[in-house]
C-alpha cells in the first residue's frame, strides 16, 4: 500500500505544469527512502523577504546587505528575492539549515521546518531558531533582524505581517527516484 501511495504521489507531482515543487514532508521522506543526498538538491524560496536591523552610528561593520539611512539612523538591510537558489548546510532533526548567501555558512543560513499547511500536508517553511513559524525576528550573521515581506518599502512597516517563505525543489531533482510499484489484483468473495 505504501508503494502505491508513493506511485500516486509521484504521478501527481510530475503531472503539474511547474518545474518546481514545494518541499513537503512526503517528498522529503521519498527523497530519503531513495537515498538521494539532500546536499545535492538545489533549493529555492517561493517568496521573498527583507531582514532589517538598526545599527548604532559607531557600528560600521556591515556583513551583508546594504546600509540604508532612515531618519538619521543606520539600517542594515538584507533582502532575499523570490526564487533565489539555496544550498543545504545542515540537517538537525526535522530542521533544514539552508544558505542563500555566498559564501554559504551556518551563520547566514535560514531555518526551515515542517509546518502544517493546506490539505493536511507539512510544508518546509521558514521558522525561527525555536521552530516557530510566526516570526517577526530572525538570527542572521550573529544579529537579530526584523523580518518583512518582499513588498516592504519603509512606508507600510508591519512587523505582525510575517512573510510565509517555503522551500521548493526542481522536479528534475527527483529524476533518480526509484519507485517500486505493484498493482493489487483484488480478492473476490467465494
Amino acid at each position: 500500500m505504501k508503494k502505491l501511495a508513493i506511485l500516486l504521489f509521484a504521478t501527481v507531482l510530475f503531472s503539474s505544469c511547474s518545474e518546481k515543487a514545494f518541499l513537503t514532508g512526503s517528498i522529503l521522506a521519498t527523497v530519503k527512502e531513495s537515498n538521494i543526498p539532500l546536499q545535492k538538491i538545489q533549493f529555492y524560496n517561493d517568496n521573498g523577504l527583507i531582514l532589517e536591523r538598526e545599527m548604532s552610528s559607531t557600528d560600521a561593520n556591515v556583513k551583508a546587505g546594504a546600509l540604508v539611512f532612515k531618519n538619521g539612523k543606520s539600517i542594515n538591510r538584507v533582502s532575499l528575492e523570490k526564487q533565489t537558489p539555496g544550498a543545504l548546510l545542515k540537517e538537525e532533526g526535522d530542521k533544514l539549515y539552508v544558505s542563500f548567501d555566498n559564501p554559504a555558512k551556518e551563520s547566514n543560513s535560514l531555518i526551515f521546518a515542517p509546518v502544517l499547511g493546506e490539505r493536511g500536508e507539512y510544508f518546509y517553511q521558514l521558522v525561527d531558531e525555536t521552530g516557530n513559524s510566526s516570526i517577526s525576528r530572525l538570527n542572521f550573521e550573529g544579529s537579530k533582524y526584523l523580518v518583512y515581506n518582499e513588498k516592504y518599502e519603509g512606508l507600510t512597516k508591519s512587523v505582525t505581517k510575517t512573510p510565509r517563505v517555503r522551500l521548493m525543489i526542481m522536479k528534475s531533482s527527483l529524476n533518480g527516484l526509484k519507485v517500486n510499484s505493484k498493482r493489487m489484483k483484488g480478492n473476490r468473495v467465494q
